[in-house]
């Protein structure tokens, strides 16, 4: 993961800026070397006039940075002229810049620099042309310096995809009693959904969906954290609730970001269709009963990374031929649409029952997926939409 980038200190930034003075010089040198018409033997006048200009005008700059914007930005922070006069003060103090070196010149190396009206006048042209150059140059720098700073964080969000897509199945055991299948629709950024199958022996089933909170690759982090600490103990501990609570313990020990997760896990008992479960702070999944009953699963405790020795109760129930299981994140329910409104969970309650019993696991899950789309319309949706369906299958006829 890439470290967090520290502020820019105004002496650091002085400092940065300093040292780039006598680049920045040169192009100024050859344009007043070519408007006067020397010869190349005063070139070296020329630089150090440059030079002199040049510092004076950084100086203003780096004032108005971190002196006189911030505090125009705060004041006019909903001011759609506010970039007009952001640009003019930066063009103001730059002229101001310049001006205080042509005093200096005046003073120092080139006494009766400023000579007269005609002189002032001079000058002032020369410092509206240097400082709106100057200026432009140094937007120029800023832009090709956030232009890559885009460009990182663009990496890192690919990076995160890349991280997420890594840990999401996209092929799902084949059991005689059950059938199951999810999918993960990926939002423009980068979260921490995940969902997993494990089959730990020939008649157990692991079902997990979680939702990390944040964003980007330390979401992406911690959900394949979470889920590798499900794999290891899919073989040795049968306890949903107690697989939950270690994974709390861990999440809790090395989670310095202050990221949490919601996170819900069952365990199914193909032969007797026992499904046990814990539900850690997750959306409460549907369980829609052949007979047209809805169950929601809610037992459970906390959020998972919140508060290490927390307990998590479990619950059992009994699974049905034609009993359906939907498992969701919250990117399905809090999905809003170009008005505002939210998807919630009525919508999905109605999608659910109104759809055909015959409907494979796939199908349920894809009816879900393109609900949410066509109730979004052209809007993008504002977060990972993951979705896990489990369908009980008729018994095998002798």
């Amino acid at each position: 993961m890439a470290r967090p980038k520290r502020p820019v200190t105004p002496l650091a930034d002085l400092a940065s800026l300093i040292w780039r003075v006598p680049l920045y010089a040169l192009p100024f040198a050859a344009f007043f070397v070519l408007v006067q018409g020397a010869p190349m033997s005063q070139a070296k006048g020329f630089y150090l006039v440059s030079l002199i200009f040049t510092f004076f005008t950084t100086l203003s700059i780096w004032c108005t940075a971190h002196f006189i914007a911030p505090r125009i930005e705060a004041w006019r922070e909903n001011d759609p002229l506010k970039v007009v006069q952001v640009s003019g003060t930066y063009l103001l103090m730059s002229v101001v810049g310049v001006m205080a070196a042509a005093v200096v010149l005046n003073f120092t190396l080139i006494p009766g620099f400023i000579s007269g009206m005609r002189g002032v006048l001079l000058i002032l042209v020369y410092s509206l042309l240097f400082g709106a150059l100057f200026l432009g140059l140094s937007l120029a720098v800023n832009f090709h310096r956030a232009a890559m700073e885009r460009a990182g964080s663009e990496r890192e969000l690919q990076l995160a995809r890349r991280i997420q897509r890594s840990f999401l199945l996209s092929q799902f055991p084949s059991r005689p009693r059950v059938e199951v299948f999810a999918t993960n629709v990926s939002s423009k950024e980068a979260s921490g959904d995940f969902y997993d199958v494990v089959t730990p022996d020939d008649d157990t089933l692991l079902l997990a969906v979680a939702d990390v909170s944040g964003k980007g690759v330390p979401a992406a982090l911690l959900a394949s954290m979470l889920q590798a600490s499900l794999r290891t103990q899919a073989g040795t501990v049968s306890s949903p609730a107690a697989m939950l609570d270690s994974c709390n313990r861990l999440a809790c020990q090395r989670n310095s970001t202050g990221q949490f997760a919601t996170f819900f896990l069952a365990s199914l008992h193909e032969p007797t269709l026992t499904l046990r479960f814990t539900n850690g702070g997750h959306n409460f999944p549907v369980l829609l009963r052949a007979d047209g009953t809805r169950v929601l699963l809610e037992k459970g405790g906390l959020v998972v990374g919140m508060l290490e020795g927390m307990p998590y109760e479990e619950e059992s129930l009994v699974l049905a031929e034609g009993d359906r299981l939907v498992i969701y994140t919250d990117g399905v329910t809090e999905a809003a649409n170009a008005t505002g409104e939210m998807f919630e969970e009525e919508r999905l309650y109605a999608l659910l029952e109104s759809a055909p019993r015959g409907l494979s696991a796939e199908q349920l899950v894809q009816r879900v997926i393109g609900g949410v789309r066509d109730f979004l319309g052209e809007t993008e949706a504002g977060d990972d939409i993951t979705v896990l369906a489990l369908r009980v299958l008729p018994a095998a006829r002798p």
